[in-house]
């Protein structure tokens, strides 16, 4: 498979309507594979992803158009959850 990069296009912060929880989403936008082109899709996708709970709040508007590097884990659901993330200019 290719090597997926995500670049980063913005990001939110805002408090869960339920309980009001804070949150941070960050919108990335990445290539399609070419997986994605034999099923017909070609040129960019965009993927949200929740930070976890210790890096809310933690994106600054210098990490706009900078690569968003994913480390995936699994919850104790068994299901692969956003661990933590790195920041790294995109060249």
């Amino acid at each position: 498979m290719d090597k997926v990069r995500f670049q980063v296009l913005g990001y939110r912060n805002f408090n869960r309507k339920a309980d009001g929880r804070p949150l941070t989403v960050v919108t990335t936008a990445f290539q399609c594979t070419s997986d994605d082109n034999t099923r017909g899709s070609y040129g960019m996708r965009i993927k949200d992803f929740f930070l976890p709970d210790g890096k809310i709040g933690t994106l600054t508007a210098d990490c706009i158009g900078q690569e968003f590097v994913p480390q995936f884990g699994i919850n104790s659901f068994g299901r692969t959850t956003l661990a933590d993330f790195a920041i790294k200019a995109w060249k």
